[in-house]
């Protein structure tokens, strides 16, 4: 049994969420295959092998979930960018930023049930799915493109959850825009260039030949991994000036994005909520959506709540003690 979070943690805490008692099986078998668990993630990450689908999701998709294109002019004239979005439109806006490679619809799980109140969308980052194809390396290209779901100049701020490469996607639009985003739930989230170490072979698939013979999602991902170390150098002096709610969810067995990234995040942003998972890998919206969504009511419940004019017959979010969100 996966724990839900217990409680929201105040600001600056680091709440450690305990793994579950392995059986003597489980645990025999963990301790087999420790060491190929850094290959397993790897694999895992570019294959997307053994990351199912929701249940509910086929049937959801196209009745409950929308797939919707909109242009993408900040990137160029004829791009485009595509997005899942469910919910009640004139909701409370929660924008989901996949990894790299990614999909908008790896938040299934989230899109299939939506609270009332809330509108939802995920897009397909620009490189990916029914985004424009051309790679989009830069953090602020990302952002700009994605900018749009965010809603009319004017419109109450967003909250934004950025897993993996999409947390610095999700940092970069809110310090590029902060009066657009209202809060943060950064989940296994990149950080600390230091520790965006490139591999020889990623350079050589990065050579025009080479990137040509890739499918156009692994050529956008290694070009955009490639850059991200000095993109993230950029964004670092950016975020001390964030003054908003945000939690941070880290698994502290993640081989590709190390648990050290949320450490480096709280010393830049010491306002952050931090929980720990115990065992847990890099792959959280798979394994660990409840908590997740857990995380996601904390951050809403200190957000401005969205004016009962703007909600356009939504029931609000409501506003509650931050501390006493999701006590169980």
């Amino acid at each position: 049994m996966i724990a839900d979070l217990p409680h929201c943690p105040p600001p600056g805490e680091v709440l450690t969420i305990p793994a579950p008692e392995p059986g003597f099986a489980d645990g025999a078998l963990s301790f087999v295959l420790e060491p190929f668990q850094p290959l397993r993630e790897q694999l895992t990450a570019i294959t997307g092998i053994g990351l199912e689908p929701d249940a509910d999701w086929p049937e959801a998709e196209g009745r409950a979930v929308r797939r919707v294109t909109i242009p993408a002019t900040s990137l160029a004239e004829d791009a485009q960018l595509g997005f899942l979005a469910a919910g009640r439109p004139g909701g409370q806006r929660v924008v989901f930023l996949h990894g790299s490679p990614g999909l908008g619809e790896e938040w299934d799980r989230f899109l299939v049930d939506v609270p009332a109140g809330r509108y939802y969308l995920a897009p397909d980052r620009p490189g990916f799915g029914a985004s424009d194809a051309a790679p989009a390396p830069e953090l602020a290209a990302q952002a700009e493109a994605v900018l749009p779901l965010l809603g009319p100049e004017g419109a109450p701020p967003a909250v934004l959850v950025g897993y993996s490469f999409g947390g610095p996607v999700a940092l970069r639009l809110a310090a590029d825009h902060p009066d657009r985003v209202a809060g943060l739930v950064l989940i296994g989230s990149a950080a600390d260039p230091v520790m965006e170490e490139i591999d020889p072979l990623q350079e050589i698939a990065a050579l025009d030949f080479f990137a040509q013979l890739l499918p156009a999602e692994l050529a956008s991902s290694n070009a955009e991994l490639i850059a991200l170390g000095p993109e993230l150098e950029a964004l670092a002096p950016a975020l001390p000036r964030l003054d908003l709610p945000v939690v941070i969810v880290q698994g502290d067995s993640d081989n590709l994005v190390p648990a050290d990234n949320a450490d480096y995040l709280r010393g830049l942003m010491p306002q952050a909520r931090t929980v720990m998972i115990e065992a847990a890998d890099h792959f959280l919206p798979w394994t660990h959506p409840d908590l997740l969504k857990d995380a996601l009511d904390c951050v809403l419940a200190e957000a401005l709540p969205l004016p009962a004019s703007q909600v356009e017959g939504a029931a609000r979010v409501p506003a509650q003690p931050l501390a006493a969100s999701l006590a169980k």
